[in-house]
C-alpha cells in the first residue's frame, strides 16, 4: 500500500488540512508591532500667542515651528474569547521655537484592549475558524482512508483474479496435454488400421483449440499482473515475473450478520463518517452566522503613564513623579439598520446544513443498496460453487466414458474432444466462480469500511 502512488498523493491531504489548521490557531498568536515617524509642521501664531511668549526664546517670531519624532513599540494580540489587546510604550521628541537647542523626550506606556459583549463575544466566535478547519481535517482523514480501503478492495480483487489467472494456466496446460494425447493415441490406432484419420484430424482440431486457449491464459496472466504492478509498485518493472499464492484464496463464504454488518457500515466505513463530520461543520457556521447577527457593542479600555524631560531617561523617570495614571473606558454600538448581510449569511449557513444532512441520507441510501448487494452476491456466489464443482465431477466423468468409448470403438475423436472441452471449460468456470465469491466478500468488506481488519493491514494515516 505504501507504495501505491494515488494513496502516496493522498497522504498530503491531512498534512495539508493540519496546516491549515495551525495557520487558524496562529491568528491568536501575539505579534511584536513597531513604528517610527517623523513630522514637521508650521503655523502663524495667534496674538495671545505672541503677547504670552514675548519674552521668551523664540517668543518674537510671528510663526510657530514644531519638528516632532516618534518611535513606538510592543505587543498586540487576538485572544480566542474576542478579546483584542495592545501593550505599547513610544517616545516622542519634540523640537519648537521654544526649545530649539533642547529637545523635550514624551514617553507613553499603554495597555489597550477591546472586549466584544455581542458580536464576535466567546469561543463560539472566536474559535470558529479554527473549529471548521479541525472538522475539515476529520473529514479530510476519513476520505483518505475511503481512498486507501478502495485501492485496498483493488489489490485484493486483483490478487484474485491473479490467482485465477495462474490456476487457469495450469487447467489450460493440463488441456493441451490432454488433447495431445489424444492424438498421439488416435495417430497409434490409425497405424494399427483400428482407426480412420478423420479421428486424427478432429483430435489436432481440438489440439489446436486447447493451445489458442492457454495462449489466451497466458495474456490475461500477464494482464492480471500488470494491474497488480499498477496498485502496488511506484516503478514499473516488466521483468519482475512475480506470482502470488493462492493460500489465501477462499472456497467458502463467511456467516454473515445483517445486524452486526449494520453496526460496523454505520461506524466505519469512512464515505458515511466523513459526511457527518461535514455536517457537524455546517452546525460551526450556523452558530457564527447568529453570532454575527448580534448588535456590535464593545467595552473599550486603556491605562497608562506618560511623561516629560529634557532627556530620554528623564521622561520615563517622570512616571514615578505622578499620581494619576491615564485611562479611559467606554462602550462603542454598531447597530446595522437592516443587516443584509448578516440575515444572508444566517440563511445560507442553513441551507448548507440542509444540504450536508441530505448528503448523509443519499450516503446511507448508497451504502444500504452496496451492503445489499455484496450479501447478495456471496449467496450467489455460494450456490453457484456447489453447482459447478458437480460441473467438473460430471464432466470429468463423462470425459471417462467417452474415452473407453472410443477405446471400444463406441464413439468418435470428436465427441471425446468435445468431453474435454467441457472439462477445461467447467474447471475454468470453477476456478472464476471462487474468485467471483472471493471478491464479493471483498467487497462486503469495502462497504463496511473493516477490509483492512479483515486483511490485516495497518491504514494509519
Amino acid at each position: 500500500m505504501n507504495a501505491n502512488l494515488e494513496v502516496q498523493a493522498k497522504r498530503l491531504d491531512p498534512e495539508m488540512q493540519d496546516l491549515r489548521v495551525s495557520a487558524a490557531l496562529g491568528v491568536f498568536e501575539p505579534s511584536l508591532v513597531a513604528s517610527a515617524l517623523y513630522s514637521s509642521t508650521e503655523r502663524v501664531r495667534t496674538f495671545q500667542e505672541r503677547s504670552s511668549l514675548l519674552f521668551s526664546p523664540g517668543g518674537s517670531d510671528p510663526v510657530s515651528r514644531e519638528d516632532a519624532g516618534r518611535f513606538q513599540t510592543g505587543v498586540a494580540g487576538r485572544l480566542p474569547f474576542g478579546t483584542t489587546y495592545e501593550v505599547l510604550t513610544g517616545l516622542d521628541e519634540i523640537r519648537n521655537n521654544s526649545n530649539q537647542f533642547n529637545s523635550e523626550f514624551i514617553a507613553t506606556t499603554t495597555v489597550n484592549f477591546t472586549q466584544p459583549l455581542l458580536k464576535d463575544f466567546g469561543f463560539k466566535a472566536g474559535l470558529a475558524e479554527v473549529r471548521l478547519q479541525k472538522q475539515a481535517a476529520a473529514a479530510v482523514r476519513q476520505e483518505l482512508r475511503a481512498v486507501v480501503l478502495r485501492v485496498l478492495r483493488d489489490v485484493a480483487n486483483a490478487y484474485q483474479e491473479m490467482a485465477f489467472a495462474q490456476d487457469n494456466v495450469a487447467v489450460k496446460e493440463q488441456a493441451v496435454a490432454v488433447a495431445a494425447d489424444l492424438v498421439r493415441d488416435n495417430q497409434r490406432r490409425v497405424d494399427e488400421g483400428r482407426m480412420a484419420p478423420i479421428d486424427v484430424t478432429q483430435a489436432q482440431s481440438r489440439l489446436s483449440e486447447a493451445r489458442e486457449e492457454l495462449l489466451l491464459a497466458r495474456n490475461f496472466l500477464a494482464q492480471r499482473r500488470n494491474v497488480l504492478r499498477e496498485l502496488t509498485r511506484d516503478k514499473f518493472d516488466e521483468s519482475d515475473d512475480f506470482l502470488v499464492d493462492r493460500a489465501f484464496v477462499s472456497t467458502a463464504a463467511p456467516e454473515v450478520s445483517r445486524t452486526e454488518a449494520l453496526a460496523a457500515l454505520y461506524s466505519k466505513n469512512p464515505s458515511y463518517l466523513a459526511s457527518v463530520e461535514l455536517a457537524k461543520a455546517e452546525d460551526v457556521r450556523i452558530a457564527y452566522a447568529e453570532n454575527q447577527r448580534m448588535p456590535r457593542v464593545d467595552l473599550k479600555a486603556s491605562y497608562g503613564y506618560n511623561g516629560i524631560g529634557k532627556t530620554l531617561t528623564r521622561s520615563y523617570r517622570n512616571y514615578w513623579e505622578r499620581d494619576q495614571p491615564t485611562w479611559s473606558a467606554g462602550l462603542v454600538v454598531n447597530v446595522p439598520v437592516w443587516d443584509k448581510t448578516g440575515r444572508a449569511r444566517l440563511s445560507e449557513a442553513k441551507k448548507r446544513k440542509e444540504q450536508a444532512l441530505l448528503t448523509i441520507q443519499r450516503t446511507e441510501v448508497t451504502l444500504l443498496a452496496a451492503l445489499d448487494t455484496a450479501m447478495r452476491d456471496i449467496q450467489n456466489a455460494t450456490e453457484r460453487v456447489a453447482l459447478v464443482k458437480d460441473s467438473v465431477r460430471l464432466a470429468d466423468s463423462a470425459l471417462s466414458a467417452e474415452l473407453k468409448r472410443l477405446a471400444s470403438g463406441l464413439t468418435t475423436s470428436f465427441n471425446v474432444a468435445q468431453a474435454q472441452r467441457d472439462v477445461s471449460t467447467a474447471r475454468s468456470r470453477e476456478l472464476a466462480t471462487y474468485v467471483d465469491l472471493n471478491k464479493a466478500v471483498t467487497n462486503l468488506h469495502f462497504v463496511l469500511g473493516n477490509l483492512h481488519e479483515e486483511l490485516r493491514v495497518n491504514i494509519a494515516d
